[in-house]
C-alpha cells in the first residue's frame, strides 16, 4: 500500500468508513501485536494474552478514530501505540495491586454499545489478521536483543518514527540512529535465522 493510498484510507476512516478502518487495521495489526507483546514483558504476558490487548486497542481506536489528529499513517500508528501503552500500563497496575474485584471487570461484550457493536466483528477480524506465531517469534527475538537495539527497532519499525525523531528520543544524531538501526536489524536477522 503506497503512502497516498494510506492517507486516503485514513481520511475515509475518520469519516466513519468501516472498510477503510479495517484495511488500516490490517496494515498495522502484525506490527502492533509485536509491540504489545514486547511491552507486556514476560511477567505480564503470563497473565494477559497479547491478542486480547490488541483487540482492546482496536476497540478503543474504533470508538475514538474521530479524535485522531494528523493526516498520515505514521500518526495513526503512533496513536495506536499510545493507546496500547496506556492499556498495558493499566493492566500492569491492576495486576501489581494483586486485587481482582470481579465487580470491576467489564466483559468485552459490554463494549458493544460504546464501540458501535463492533466487538464480535473485531474479534474475528483480529483472528484473521494476526499470525500469532510470527508475532510471538519476532517478540522473542526482539527480547533477546540489547535494550538499545530493541528500542531503535521499535521506534523505527513499529512506531514508524523518522531518524530525526528517533534521535530526539535517544539523544543521538539522525545518522547515528540510522547506523544503530542497521546494526540492530542485522542482529535481529541473525536471531530470527537461528530460531528457524
Amino acid at each position: 500500500m503506497d503512502r497516498d493510498e494510506s492517507i486516503t484510507l485514513l481520511e475515509r476512516a475518520k469519516d466513519a468508513d468501516r472498510e477503510a478502518l479495517d484495511r488500516l487495521f490490517e496494515r498495522v495489526a502484525g506490527k502492533l501485536l509485536a509491540l504489545i507483546r514486547l511491552r507486556l514483558g514476560p511477567e505480564l504476558r503470563r497473565r494477559v494474552e497479547s491478542r486480547d490487548v490488541l483487540q482492546e486497542v482496536m476497540l478503543k481506536a474504533c470508538g475514538g478514530i474521530d479524535q485522531l489528529r494528523g493526516d498520515d499513517t505514521s500518526s495513526f500508528m503512533g496513536w495506536l501505540v499510545r493507546i496500547a501503552e496506556n492499556e498495558i500500563r493499566d493492566l500492569g497496575a491492576f495486576h501489581r495491586r494483586g486485587r481482582r474485584d470481579v465487580r470491576r471487570g467489564v466483559a468485552l461484550e459490554d463494549h458493544r454499545a460504546t464501540a458501535g457493536g463492533l466487538a464480535a466483528e473485531l474479534r474475528s477480524a483480529s483472528s484473521r489478521l494476526v499470525l500469532a506465531e510470527e508475532a510471538s517469534r519476532l517478540g522473542r527475538a526482539l527480547e533477546e536483543l540489547g535494550a538499545e537495539h530493541r528500542e531503535v527497532i521499535v521506534l523505527r519499525r513499529l512506531e514508524e518514527l523518522s531518524y530525526p525523531e528517533i534521535g530526539e528520543r535517544l539523544g543521538k544524531s539522525a545518522d547515528a540512529c540510522r547506523m544503530l538501526f542497521a546494526r540492530a536489524m542485522a542482529a535481529l536477522t541473525l536471531k530470527l535465522g537461528a530460531k528457524e
